[in-house]
């Protein structure tokens, strides 16, 4: 009972902002695909992960992602996006703790590096199902969760070689923006942000995985 209600207390809390940052985050974000010069080169062994993330993706909500939240409820939301995430890193072999939560939104996802911890806020999920930006609020969760256990991914082929069968070139690379100081964060140059390899590899990632589902 009392982690229901808190659960039901966060959601109200999220809720009474999210009109106003849903605008906001496509102001920022935008919809459109990636201009070819940020994009990153994806192996073999990526594109095959990204067939498998889609047909993982399939079996968790059914042929219309979109559909198969907006017809839920909150709490089943939240449980179906807790699902998905868990399933994802088992899929992905990464040994990380997974958190899915609803909070006032400041981002909606994170990786951390030290803790070896992913979570998700899926407070874009708590608006209606007939708002106008919904379809957007779900690719935006779903590409989120792709994006942060990516980062998982890279930090795991760091750790140990041959991990997802990334080139010793890439990395090092991504090794290198991880080192101590070298990472520019968005709100400092956001341009530079996304030019960073590891940023550039989630982010590509993530957006081959999305244009799959949406093409489907």
């Amino acid at each position: 009972m009392v982690a229901e209600t808190i659960i039901v207390l966060g959601i109200a809390a999220a809720v009474q902002i999210l009109f106003s940052v849903i605008g906001g985050l496509i102001k920022l974000w935008g919809s459109q695909e990636m201009p070819e010069t940020i994009q990153a080169e994806m192996s073999d062994t990526d594109q095959a992960k990204i067939r498998d993330t889609q047909r993982l993706m399939a079996d968790c909500f059914g042929d219309n992602v979109t559909e198969r939240i907006r017809n839920a409820s909150n709490k089943e939301r939240i449980a179906l996006m807790a699902d998905f995430a868990e399933r994802l890193a088992r899929e992905y072999d990464l040994d990380i703790e997974v958190d899915v939560t609803v909070s006032n939104l400041q981002n909606c996802g994170a990786y951390n590096w030290k803790e070896k911890k992913a979570v998700f806020n899926i407070a874009l999920l708590m608006v209606d199902g007939d708002h106008e930006q919904f379809a957007y609020c779900v690719r935006e969760t779903l590409d989120t969760i792709i994006h942060e256990l990516r980062h998982a991914v890279q930090h795991k082929s760091i750790e140990q070689p041959g991990f997802w069968n990334v080139e010793d070139e890439v990395r090092n690379a991504w090794a290198n923006n991880m080192a101590s100081g070298n990472y520019i964060r968005p709100e400092v140059d956001m341009r530079a942000y996304a030019m960073q390899p590891i940023e550039r590899d989630a982010v590509t990632f993530a957006a081959l995985v999305m244009k799959g589902v949406d093409e489907q």
